[in-house]
């Protein structure tokens, strides 16, 4: 079962999951219908608020919720209503796995944050960003499904030792269809970054995170897992593919900017997003690595694919060179996803 199906990540999902011969069945839910269905999949308009999802979850292996994960600041409360109720659901249907999208902003973002994070560090999202606090409570949620909790409403037996819970912890999300989220208000931050501030970053393609959500739904993996491509991106090479200007504002500053713009309405850098683009917090994809995940673009390949050259910056050539270059360095050719770049840079 895959809810917001006809999301970015969720179409991506359905489509690989559908690719799979030792899948059966996909059933695919959303309150709109997606325009194109593999044969394997079946489709259900459903409202997850007011449609009876037992019955629907009734004789499923997994249940990867996808649903409600936009982003938008403004529906926090809506999106662990929803969630609570896809639990609920799930032990009420007694399905052994469910699969959720949290977001590597729950660790939080601190001058202290080891390069890169493991998934054993203790999460920290920042209290005033409110969507690394959703994602947080999401993973609170799921586990007191997990353990039972009878707070939870739900039916099944405390503590069941035949679930499993994966939780996925994505670095920022990108491709050419979109950005998401996360990417827009990171770049909005950037841009008004302070001087003398230039920590590593990461760029996850859409492709790569829909296939890590595949592949431990197909794998029934338990645990939490990270979701990256190999490495991160350094400050002279980011400075060159974001085509970042030489001068930035004083720290002072830069803050006032960002007071005015948020009093005023003026653009969208987020409450709380700052510390994320001052401090590290590039996560380490090893665990998933390790269980057999591999990672089809690079940070650099997912960012020049999502991100329009600003008018200034390098022509498009110099960005894929670039890109490319950063991509191979210590491999002995370039990859199928490199060529694949180039020649989308090159139309």
């Amino acid at each position: 079962m895959v809810t917001g199906s006809s999301g970015a990540i969720g179409r991506r999902v359905v489509r690989q999951l559908a690719a799979d011969p030792d899948i059966h069945r996909i059933v695919a839910l959303d309150r709109t219908q997606p325009s194109v269905v593999p044969a394997k999949a079946e489709t259900h308009k459903t409202d997850i608020l007011s449609d009876d999802l037992a019955s629907l979850f009734a004789g499923a292996n997994s249940i990867v919720h996808l649903a409600a994960v936009s982003g938008s600041l403004n529906d926090a409360e809506w999106a662990q209503t929803i969630s609570r109720k896809v639990f609920r659901a799930a032990a009420q249907a007694r399905v052994a796995h469910v699969v959720i999208l949290s977001s590597g902003l729950v660790y939080g973002a601190s001058a202290d944050n080891p390069v890169p994070i493991l998934e054993t560090q203790e999460p920290k999202p920042h209290h005033l960003l409110e969507y690394a606090v959703a994602k947080y409570q999401l993973e609170q949620d799921a586990r007191a499904w997990l353990e039972g909790d009878g707070a939870m409403g739900q039916t099944g037996q405390s503590g069941d030792p035949n679930r499993m819970l994966s939780i996925l912890r994505p670095t920022t999300a990108l491709s050419e269809s979109g950005a998401s989220w996360v990417a827009k208000a990171l770049r909005s931050a950037t841009s008004v970054r302070p001087e003398q501030v230039d920590p590593p970053v990461q760029f996850l393609h859409h492709d790569d995170l829909a296939s890590a959500v595949s592949f431990v739904t197909k794998g029934q993996l338990d645990g939490v897992f990270n979701v990256a491509p190999d490495g991160w991106i350094g400050a002279e090479t980011f400075r060159e593919l974001a085509g970042e200007p030489g001068v930035r504002l004083p720290a002072t500053v830069a803050k006032r900017v960002v007071a005015t713009a948020r009093r005023y309405g003026v653009g969208s850098i987020p409450a709380g997003i700052e510390p994320y683009v001052q401090f590290p917090w590039v996560i380490a994809n090893d665990k998933l690595r390790d269980a057999g995940w591999i990672p089809a673009f690079s940070n650099e390949e997912a960012f020049v694919l999502g991100t329009p050259a600003p008018p200034w910056s390098m022509s498009a050539k110099r960005r894929q060179e670039v890109a490319l270059g950063a991509a191979s360095a210590g491999l002995a050719g370039v990859t199928a996803a490199g060529l694949a770049l180039a020649k989308r840079l090159m139309r």
